[in-house]
Parts: structure tokens; sequence; C-alpha cells
């Protein structure tokens, strides 16, 4: 057997992984310390009777350090994620932490460590596998409760636990009298399965000069908690910040990578939702997510309104966290897919959540303040993961554009972040399948730069092959038809979007699986036949009805004589 080869280093766990072959390799970008023999132990990755040497491979960047000989059977990894669909930039991916799975697109509820309005078990049987608290707050107020039962036993749940380091408070409150230090060693010793590094958030508005100092600041601290808490189990999520400004997000984004965080999340888009300024936030998760690697997953802060979590799912965001069902719900706000609306001028529940089906709007304002929290707090959980089930579903049918489309006639400044969307669409294009189960929809003008018309535009691009200087425009309506008679002539069909493309191609998604709404997108047949010119075809000729108007339907008014009816002898016989 060969011997098998992976890398260690001082700075990174080693996570090898076997090839089957006797041999293992490991991505220079996962995971944090290693440096001995048992750590190599604990965390190596590869199959127990493949492990017999270890080789060293330089030129990594840093310091690397060999260890030769049999180790023992592998222990799992903290941290894994594993896409399994995907459409546009969103995906269902599987996220392993410290032997727990949840499955993303998914939403962290933010409860209190201290008080919580919902019980972590009833959010459990909720289907809310994974929660998120403020170690901050759990520091200042239950620090000797938390560290001698950990996180989990603090909040009495036994799921996924992702903590904040308190940046939030920095922003609302100003400075906090801690250091990254503490906070990091805080969150390890109580347990966190996911945990913030201490950062700043940007905010808005901001001034640039501001920004930058809230990037460098919280680099420091990542750089700083991943060198000396990064052996913990605990998972470390690197905090993006850089707010409206691109560069800057771009720059702590390729930073964290590079220091090797597994996971990041991009910071300070609560007061640009809270101002509809959904645009920005377009573009500052794209800066982000396209300036990290696929593998990576991201994490989006305070972004608990449905009416952006399909854009933001499209756009690459694998989790969410928030408050606002309950910060909603103490302010008497009602959730729905469509928007958030005031209880006291509400007349119907329009939700069949375990709530709204065992009460009505009168109901809850004559509970006492306390019960209505709760009912109201507990409706708007449903209608969050409800709204990320229907991101996943979307996913999963190759609709998640259509999806998108839909929330974004809620609101003004909704669609104008859609139509943002459709001009970075060409960015999108890299995770939208080839190939669809259902049919293209175009209904608007946004649509005609949808993902998968732009890739079927490039394919087409090199699909041209002139055989003959005749062309032949088959413009029927039925697919596959002959063009024998009319030999020595190239035959295309015309894409209401794409324009003439070659009749082979008609049975290929989506050139004959497109719909459109005519009196908005016209088939263009001087267009088409001037394009294929171009191609250098001197003769151009179009068959199949083009241009002939349908047939009009008379009213029954406009008829002679009566309508049979439908149990006459005479509508029998037709």
């Amino acid at each position: 057997m060969p011997r098998p080869t992976f890398m260690l280093c001082t700075k990174q766990r080693a996570r090898p992984r076997g090839n089957g072959d006797g041999t293992a390799e490991i991505g220079l970008s996962e995971g944090i310390a290693a440096g001995s023999d048992p750590v190599c132990r604990q965390h190596c990755d590869v199959a127990a009777q493949a492990l017999t040497a270890v080789l060293v491979i330089p030129g990594a960047g840093w310091p690397l350090r060999a260890y030769s000989g049999p180790l023992s059977a592998p222990a799992k990894l903290s941290f894994s994620f594993e896409v399994k669909e995907s459409d546009l930039l969103g995906r269902i991916g599987t996220l392993k932490v410290s032997g727990k799975t949840l499955e993303t697109p998914y939403m962290f509820p933010v409860v209190h460590p201290v008080s919580q309005i919902v019980p972590t078990a009833e959010m459990r049987a909720m289907g809310f596998e994974g929660l998120m608290t403020n170690s901050y707050i759990a520091y200042s107020r239950r620090k000797d409760e938390a560290l001698s039962g950990g996180i989990h036993k603090l909040i009495d749940f036994d799921g996924v636990v992702m903590t904040d380091s308190g940046g939030y408070q920095v922003l609302v409150y100003g400075d906090l009298e801690i250091g990254y230090r503490e906070v990091a060693s805080f969150q390890a010793d109580i347990g966190s399965d996911l945990a913030v590094t201490l950062d700043r958030p940007t905010g808005y508005p901001q001034t640039k000069r501001k920004a930058r100092e809230t990037v460098e600041y919280s680099l420091k601290n990542a750089v700083a908690t991943m060198d000396e808490f990064g052996d913990r189990r605990t998972t470390w999520v690197g905090p993006i910040q850089g707010g409206v400004y691109g560069d800057l997000v771009r720059k702590s984004t390729k930073s964290l990578v590079e220091s090797r965080f597994d996971f990041l999340a991009l910071g300070s888009p609560v007061q640009v939702m809270e101002d509809y300024m959904f645009s920005d936030l377009v573009r500052m998760i794209l800066s982000a997510r396209l300036a990290m690697p696929y593998s990576v997953p991201l994490h989006l802060f305070g972004a608990g309104h449905p009416l952006t979590m399909p854009m933001a799912v499209a756009l690459g965001c694998d989790t969410f966290d928030s408050a606002s069902y309950v910060i909603f719900a103490r302010a008497g706000r009602y959730m729905t897919r469509g928007g958030v609306m005031k209880l006291q001028s509400m007349k119907y529940l329009p939700c069949s959540c375990p709530v709204c089906s065992r009460t009505s709007v009168k109901g809850l304002l004559e509970l006492d303040p306390g019960e209505r929290t709760k009912g109201l707090a507990v409706h708007n959980l449903h209608v969050l993961r409800g709204e990320l089930e229907s991101c996943k579903e979307a996913i999963a049918e190759g609709r998640l554009w259509d999806l998108v489309e839909e929330r974004a006639t809620a609101h003004p400044r909704l669609r104008e972040a859609f139509t943002e969307l459709s001009k970075r669409s060409k960015e999108l294009t890299a995770g939208t399948p080839a190939l669809k189960e259902r049919g293209l929809f175009v209904r608007s003008q946004e649509d005609l730069a949808r993902p998968e018309v732009v890739a079927a535009a490039s394919r087409l691009a090199g699909a041209y092959h002139r055989s003959s200087e005749r062309a032949l425009l088959l413009t029927g309506r039925k697919p596959g038809r002959s063009t024998e008679g009319r030999r020595g002539f190239d035959a295309y069909r015309v894409h209401p979007v794409l324009g003439p493309y070659p009749s082979e191609l008609e049975f290929m998604y989506p050139f004959s699986q497109t719909e459109t709404d005519a009196s908005k997108v016209q088939v263009d047949l001087e267009g088409a036949k001037r394009r294929l010119k171009a191609l250098g075809y001197t003769r151009v000729v179009a068959e199949g009805g083009a241009g002939r108007r349908p047939r009009r339907v008379r009213s029954r008014r406009s008829r002679r004589g009566a309508s049979p009816s439908p149990r006459s002898s005479s509508a029998r016989s037709r």
C-alpha cells in the first residue's frame, strides 16, 4: 500500500481526506492549529487502515511540521457544509457542526439568555433546530451559571447554538469594556457550536473613514481569535464589515478567507433594511458572496423580514438570525409573507398556524399583553419558517427567480432591488442549473436578463454553423415541423428573447420551453432575418404562418341564432 500523504501546519487543524488509494489530501483553507501527534490523531478524517505515515508538503506559506507513524481511528470533523441543490446563488445545503445537522437556508431565532418569550422547547417542536443568543449578555448577567453548565443548559436547548459577540450592543450603546480574548474564551468555555468573533458593526449612515476603522478593528480581533482559540471545538464565524462600501466589504471578506474561517457572516444590514435600502442590500451581499469561495456558507445578520428572505437566499445567503419575531410581537405587529401589519388595524387573520387557527383578531387583542406578545411571536416564527421552506421548494423546482419576482411586487423599493439584481444576473448563472423541469417564464423587462436566458445566449453564440447560402425561418407553433421539400436551407426557429436558433435545438432547454406574454414580448421576425443575413446568408425565407392574426372568436351577441344547449342533440353531435 502506498504511503498516505497529507499536510499539517502549526496554524491550522489537519483535516486530510482519504483518496481511496492510500493517499490523502487537505485544503489549506480549512480548520485551525496542529503541531502535535495527539492533535493530529484527533482531527484526521482519513480511514484508519490507510494511515501509516505523514509527509509534509512545503510551500504553504507558514511553518509546517511532519509526523510519521501509525494513527488511531479518526474523529469526526466539528464543521462541514455540503451543497445538495442550487438555483441562482441560492442553495439547499447540509450544515454539520459539533455532530448536529441543519438544512439551509436556515434562520436562527434569537433568544435572550435570561428571559425568553417563547420557550426554546416550543421552538424545537416547531422545527427550529438551531438558535442564536448573545454571549455578552450571558457574560454580563449569568456568567457563572453559563460557565458551570454550558450555554445549551443555560437556554435549555440541545440543538445548534450560535452566539454573537456583543457587536450589536457596541453599535447601539458604544464600546464595551471587554476585549476579544475575554469574549472568545467565554464562548469557547460555554460550548458554543458557532461563535462570532468580537466585531464592531459598520452601521449606517457612516463615513468611509469610520467604516474602514470598523473593518480593521473587526479583522484584527478575528485573526487574533483564530490564532489563539482556533484549536477549540467551537467553529468560529468571521464577521464581514464595510457597510454600503463594496470595496471594504470585499477586503473584509477576502481577509477572513485568508485567515481560514470556515463560516462568514455579513454585518450591518439591519439599518439598511430599516431604511428600505434594498438595492444597497443587494450590492452588499453580492460584494461579500462573490469574494468568498462557493464552498463557504454565508450568514446574514439580523435579516428577519419575510419580504427580503427570498432575495437574500437568491444572492447566496445560507443562514440568517433575527429577533424580529418578538420585537414585532411586542409592538403588536403581525407578519405576513407580503409584509407586516398592525394587529389593531386588522379584521381577519390570514394564516392557518396553530395560533391563528384557534383565535381571531378580537381574541388576540383581548389577551393580556404578555400572552398576546407570545401568541404573535409564535405566529411570526411560523411565517418566517414557512418563507424559508418556500425558498427551499423554489430552489428544488428551479423557480427561485420567480419567487423573488413575486415577492418584489409587495413594495416599490423591493422592486427596485429586483431590478438591481437583474442587472447582476450574469453573476448568478454559476449556481443556476443548465436544465430545468419547469418552463421559463418571461413576464417583465427584468426577466429578459434571467440567468437561464443569459447562459443560453452564451451557448447559442457558438451554435451557429452555416452550411448553406439560404436560411429557413420556421415560425409555426408546432415544434418538430418537417423541412422536407426545402432542401438546401439551414432551418432556424425564433425564440422571443434569444432570436433565431438552429431548429435542432428546439427541444433543448430553454428554447421551446419559454412562456411569454405576447403583448409585451413580440417575436421580432425582421430582426431575426437581419441577424441571419449578418451570419452570411444571402436569402432568408420565413415559413409557417408568421404574422397571421388568430381567428377572431365572436361573442354570443354577434352570432346568428341562439347557442345550442349542452343537452340538445345538436350539441351532443358535435
